[in-house]
């Protein structure tokens, strides 16, 4: 068999045995207890394996090839378990965002986790405590008057980077309009902590790729997972480079950063024209996904009132019709008109936003699949109208009688 369609692997006749996380520790090839030097490199690859999943890849050939995840337990180190423990957080919240979202496709994002647990009995404010008691740590030595090594200071930016990252993910998954203004503080906080990290990636360890292109890192174990995917013909992966992930994160927070002003705009037609003005900057998975999750939070907007109130708004501005208030919303047949057009506009303008938050060679698709329901809202105001005319004639026909 050619070694290309190998499950998206290169061929491995040449390579050691490939170890498990168990097997490893075992073995002694996995400290338990790393230097600053390693915490660094690994905290690094983390994120690289992270971006790497947001842009199609799988979980099982990305995030889940680190080791150290799969045996937080065994680890000596505080300030590498809180930053696993964070990984793995980050990791579900991401999962949760854009899964519940439905903003992506096959090649945008994969949901299958493998049966692995991500996260398991750890709650955020716990991830968090971990990361906060890991800064304090090193602040203390600063207050102190005591020197930190270079590698400390940038375990300590990368300690801040994790804490925000994790605080506003949740903030996203747990949103609430009155949070809006501590989220975007937030946000610039988590920003502004990826210029460090960038600054810093050669304190840390390395990866390093071999003339076969196979990649070796402290830590990871690239094909510990090929046994679970698929006997289908996908391509090699290969993990986002360090100063290419800083890049992508930083684009990353600056679109979640414009999600958040969405909740400036109040019309209908300002809505659709943030959803559209959005789309032209091909923000990534997760930045779409935040913005529809944002927006119809508990399918109502920002989390507070129902989507038909804004419809109902903008249809009173835009011609005030007669036909939705006193006294012919009295009549039942004309109110359960109105209420079923109010819902099927809805659900229509629902699906438009939704598609809008698609990758650009989906959205062609989409928006050709909302045709039909373009016509058969079109035809339940063409309903509504015969109904109303009806009911005002009968009106009429009274008085005169």
């Amino acid at each position: 068999m050619d070694p290309k369609m190998d499950a998206g692997m290169l061929c491995n006749k040449d390579l050691c045995q490939v170890s498990s996380a168990e097997e490893a520790i075992e073995k002694g090839l996995l400290p338990l207890c790393p230097g600053t030097k390693d915490i660094i490199g690994i905290s690094d690859e983390i994120l690289s394996c992270i971006c790497t999943w947001l842009n199609g890849h799988s979980l099982a050939q990305t995030v889940l090839t680190c080791l150290y995840l799969h045996s937080i337990p065994e680890i000596e180190s505080p300030v590498l378990v809180s930053i696993c423990n964070a990984a793995l957080k980050c990791s579900e919240l991401i999962y949760c965002i854009i899964s519940t979202a439905g903003c992506y496709e096959e090649e945008d994002f994969l949901t299958c986790t493998y049966g692995y647990n991500l996260s398991p009995n750890m709650s955020t404010s716990k991830v968090i405590s971990l990361l906060k008691d890991g800064e304090d740590e090193l602040n203390r030595k600063i207050k102190r008057g005591q020197d930190i090594l270079p590698a400390e200071d940038a375990i300590l930016k990368r300690l801040t980077f994790w804490k925000y990252f994790v605080i506003v993910l949740h903030k996203i998954q747990m949103f609430e309009k009155k949070n809006i203004d501590p989220l975007k503080e937030d946000l610039k906080v988590l920003f502004h902590t990826v210029s460090p990290i960038k600054s810093s990636l050669n304190t840390g360890s390395q990866a390093v790729v071999t003339n076969q292109k196979h990649r070796k890192m402290i830590g990871f174990e690239y094909l510990v997972n090929q046994k679970l995917l698929s006997s289908t013909p996908p391509r090699y992966i290969e993990i986002m480079e360090r100063n290419v992930m800083c890049e992508y994160l930083m684009r990353l927070f600056a679109h979640i950063e414009l999600v958040t002003k969405i909740s400036e705009s109040i019309t209908l037609s300002s809505i659709i024209r943030f959803f559209v003005r959005f789309s032209e900057q091909n923000p990534c998975v997760l930045s779409r996904s935040c913005l529809f999750y944002v927006f119809l939070m508990g399918n109502k907007v920002l989390g507070e009132e129902p989507f038909t109130k804004i419809i109902k708004e903008e249809i009173k501005t835009f011609s005030y019709p007669i036909s939705f208030f006193s006294p012919y919303m009295s009549d039942a047949n004309v109110k359960s008109l109105v209420n079923n057009f109010l819902d099927g506009t809805a659900l229509c303008i629902q699906d438009y936003l939704q598609a809008m938050c698609h990758n650009k060679g989906r959205q062609r698709r989409k928006l050709g699949a909302l045709l039909p329901d373009l016509s058969d809202l079109y035809k339940k105001s063409e309903n509504l109208i015969t109904c109303y005319m009806l009911t005002f004639l009968i009106q009429i026909t009274q008085l005169i009688i």
